[in-house]
């Protein structure tokens, strides 16, 4: 079988070959379904381009790293995260599309030496630019390390705005969090609890925020229906059994990821909760697991693997021209209403 050519991603995707050309070139012309489309054609065909002429170009070494954070207190868990495993698929898609490596480098995130062991890493000089995934994205240690040294470096899912770090991949989390409590509220929520994010992670900060400010719009703001989780379903589940043993427990739990809803589930469903008529539960992601699962999950969806691919394609447009990128909009998230969400029962 013939290796597949531009014209071949074209023509799967519905689009001219200038197109592709400028999304594998990280150009940001094209729109976020364009982008989508030829990423998926690039991905069914496993095309990759005619790499010769890389000799021309004895600066670059077409590799970009994948930087993210691991926590010993709770193990591999970023290996096992389907959040940073699309984002990755993404991204390595895309970088391979445009010729480029891409290396995986973990981070130890509570640890001493994590600000000698990142700056290590963002020293590399055989990397064109980095991906910064999310949590080490707002971390004060790295972001001190990244502003002080010159490179090519996107931020995924940060919280945080700096003018000395302006390439950032994201959804607007805390328009995101608000449709999904008003989405509870709409149905006859009134008590409501939510499971909050791992603190470093600028995400959870704003998903929290935008709970309690559209909660206490409503009059329904309660902090005793607040827990703190880690992004993990084991958080979760711990979480949502503190929520579900108080005297006048939550008709819902809005969970500030789907890894977190999914432990909340089937902890509901073991104290033999049905779900939804005696608990409502949604998250944000749209992880495969969430329309898997039955009850399959309430969510927010976010394109994740498009948003990795959109990443590695800025850092291959910054590596080809002593102009930064133009900054990236917000993706656009999306309410996924499914069947572990009703009216409340009482």
């Amino acid at each position: 079988m013939s290796k597949p050519t531009i014209h071949d991603v074209a023509r799967v995707a519905g689009v001219s070959i200038k197109t592709v050309s400028r999304v594998l070139n990280g150009e940001p012309k094209a729109s976020q379904a364009t982008r989508e489309r030829v990423m998926a054609a690039v991905a069914s065909l496993d095309y990759s381009p005619n790499l010769s002429a890389r000799s021309l170009s004895a600066s670059r070494n077409f590799m970009m790293a994948f930087v993210f954070g691991t926590y010993p207190d709770v193990p591999n868990v970023s290996l096992q995260n389907e959040y940073i495993a699309g984002l990755q698929v993404g991204a390595v898609t895309a970088a391979r599309a445009a010729g480029f490596h891409l290396l995986v480098e973990p981070v130890e995130m509570v640890d001493d030496r994590f600000a000698e062991r990142a700056a290590r890493i963002i020293a590399m000089p055989a990397v064109d630019g980095f991906l910064i995934m999310p949590g080490l994205a707002d971390d004060p240690r790295l972001l001190r390390v990244l502003t002080e040294r010159r490179g090519h470096y996107v931020r995924v899912s940060p919280g945080v705005e700096l003018p000395e770090l302006p390439a950032m991949v994201r959804i607007d989390d805390y328009r995101a969090a608000a449709d999904m409590t008003r989405h509870l509220l709409e149905l006859g929520h009134r008590r409501i609890g939510f499971i909050g994010g791992r603190a470093n992670f600028g995400s959870a900060e704003l998903r929290l925020q935008a709970f309690r400010d559209v909660t206490s719009a409503a009059g329904v703001f309660d902090p005793a229906l607040v827990r703190n989780g880690d992004y993990t379903r084991p958080s979760g589940r711990t979480a949502g059994r503190e929520l579900l043993a108080l005297a006048d427990r939550p008709t819902a739990i809005f969970a500030a990821n789907d890894s977190m809803a999914i432990g909340v589930m089937a902890l509901a469903q073991q104290q033999g909760l049905s779900v939804p008529k005696d608990l409502s539960i949604a998250g944000i992601d749209d992880i495969s697991m969430a329309s898997a699962i039955w009850p399959s999950l309430t969510t927010v969806r976010q394109p994740i693997i498009a948003m990795g691919a959109a990443a590695a394609g800025y850092i291959v447009a910054a590596s080809r021209s002593d102009v930064p990128p133009p900054a990236l909009p917000f993706f656009a998230h999306e309410l996924v209403i499914r069947e572990s969400t009703a009216p409340p029962n009482r």
